[in-house]
């Protein structure tokens, strides 16, 4: 017999079938908007490279300090070459490389747009189920034989469902953003400690030279009072071994110096071989940062936090989503039957009339017949649905945990940086305008007063390195400073002018 749309009632197929349909639509924009927003901010990442390179690299003025020399004190590598029109690299330009071709960079951008793709796919329905029945013996029915059933199903899943899961990559997808938006600070301020540290090496190694130059004259100053036999050998084996031991550490700077344009190579995405200028000479920083208004800054713009706030979002329409394993899932399907048509039944004449009775011609006919098919499933397995509610409350509780704990992580992060940041530059400060200064001037006197053999060579010496300590004490002080602005940027999310920070 066929089927017939009233017989199988069909408003309620047709209603999960729309509902359905809307959850599709609903999928579909939920995957548009989550395409223009996770476009839009990788768009204006990589459109402000050159703005983000220039405002890392502010704030360091181009006055450098007066290092140790016989002939020009203040003349360092960098000036050297810049005389000779090689050009030097600024980290400007380190930074924009780094943004542009480190992998790491690369790789979180790629995974921003794969968290993207699940929206399609949490929010589609399941593919269709077909199923075919051959019966091996055919079921008799008035209008023919049956032997084959062709059958085609549907799972619809409550669009509510389809709604949360949606979210939930929406969420996530929104997390891997801040992600990428955390590899992009961490990259810049590794460049920035790996170029500071090349800084430091590259002005040590100058410091160092100039030394080599200074201590020969003082051998030579040392011979000659040997030779008019007011001073003894030791004074001239003493300075000799002070000049092979400055030829050992320039061993050993050298040996760094290596390693570090290595490093930086890496974050470009170089050969490790690839030739690194001396870094350009800047000035002490003039820190004047308050703490409350960083860690203002901090709270909103630091991207692990961030990321931990999606993720606390992401957690909570987890758990809607739990709660609604108690919804049964529903199934649409079609089937048709085969209907193979066989000879009408002719039942023998009456005996007492002799005329056959009349019956139905409907085998004749053989029409197919065909049936819609409504399911669902039976939430009955309360436990499972209860640890699935309880996992998810318990993911939620302890995000919102990893959220506090970020917050204070952060919170020392930026007061442990801008602590360092001020006492560094306050060493600085103190090398540049008084110790060294003074070391100078002790050994210029004591140098001065071996010459006319009223002082001793030892004194001499002992000036001259403390000197020498003194000088490449504060390129270093000078180095920390800008690796702790670096540490105190990528604890925040901002540069320092971003932050409105000097």
């Amino acid at each position: 017999m066929k089927g017939s749309l009233k017989q199988v009632g069909i408003g309620t197929p047709l209603a999960i079938g729309l509902a359905a349909t809307l959850s599709m639509i609903h999928g579909c924009t939920l995957y548009r908007d989550g395409d223009q927003e996770v476009s839009a901010f990788l768009k204006r990442g990589d459109s402000l490279r050159g703005d983000v390179g220039r405002d890392y690299a502010r704030g360091a003025a181009p006055t450098p300090a007066k290092a140790p020399s016989k002939s020009a004190p203040g003349k360092t590598t960098s000036e050297s070459a810049e005389a000779q029109g090689h050009v030097q690299t600024e980290l400007r330009d380190f930074i924009v490389a780094a943004l542009e071709h480190n992998p790491d960079i690369r790789a979180a951008k790629q995974t921003a747009r794969a968290k993207l793709e699940r929206v399609r796919q949490v929010t589609a329905l399941p593919d269709p189920f077909v199923n075919m029945k051959i019966l091996p013996e055919p079921v008799r029915t008035a209008e023919g034989d049956n032997y084959f059933i062709l059958g085609i199903s549907q799972k619809l899943r409550v669009p509510e469902k389809l709604d949360r899961a949606g979210r939930v990559a929406v969420a996530e997808t929104r997390m891997a953003l801040q992600q990428w938006q955390a590899v992009r600070l961490r990259v810049i301020a590794n460049v920035k400690r790996a170029y500071y540290q090349l800084y430091v090496i590259d002005r040590s190694i100058d410091v160092t030279q100039a030394n080599q130059d200074l201590l020969r004259g003082l051998v030579d100053v040392a011979r000659a009072q040997v030779a008019a036999g007011r001073r003894s050998q030791d004074d001239v084996l003493r300075a000799q071994v002070e000049l092979s031991n400055l030829e050992a550490e320039l061993i050993t700077l050298r040996q760094r110096r290596v390693t570090l344009v290595a490093r930086l190579n890496e974050l470009l995405d170089r050969q490790a071989t690839t030739e690194v200028q001396t870094p350009e000479a800047f000035g002490i920083r003039d820190v004047r940062l308050t703490l409350d208004r960083l860690m203002q800054k901090a709270s909103e713009a630091n991207p692990d936090l961030a990321r931990l706030k999606y993720q606390i979002q992401r957690d909570r329409e987890s758990l809607d989503l739990a709660k609604l394993a108690y919804w049964p899932d529903f199934a649409l399907g079609f089937e048709w039957m085969k209907i193979e048509p066989r000879d009408a039944f002719r039942p023998p004449p009456n005996a007492m009339t002799g005329q056959r009775p009349v019956v139905s011609k409907l085998s004749e006919d053989g029409s197919d017949n065909w049936a819609i098919t409504i399911g669902f499933n039976l939430p009955i397995w309360y436990d499972k649905i209860k640890g699935g509610i309880e996992e998810a409350s318990r993911r939620l509780a302890a995000s919102r945990a990893a959220y506090r704990s970020k917050l204070n992580g952060v919170s020392f992060a930026v007061q442990d940086a801008l602590e360092r940041v001020e006492s560094q530059e306050q060493l600085a400060r103190l090398f540049h305008d008084t110790i060294i200064p003074q070391a100078e001037q002790a050994y210029r006197v004591s140098q001065a007063s071996y010459s006319a053999g009223t002082s001793d060579f030892e004194y001499v010496v002992d000036n001259w390195r403390k000197w020498l300590v003194f000088t490449i004490q504060y390129y270093r002080s000078m180095g920390e400073l800008e690796r702790s602005v670096a540490d105190l940027e990528q604890a925040i999310g901002l540069s320092l002018s971003e932050a409105g920070e000097p």
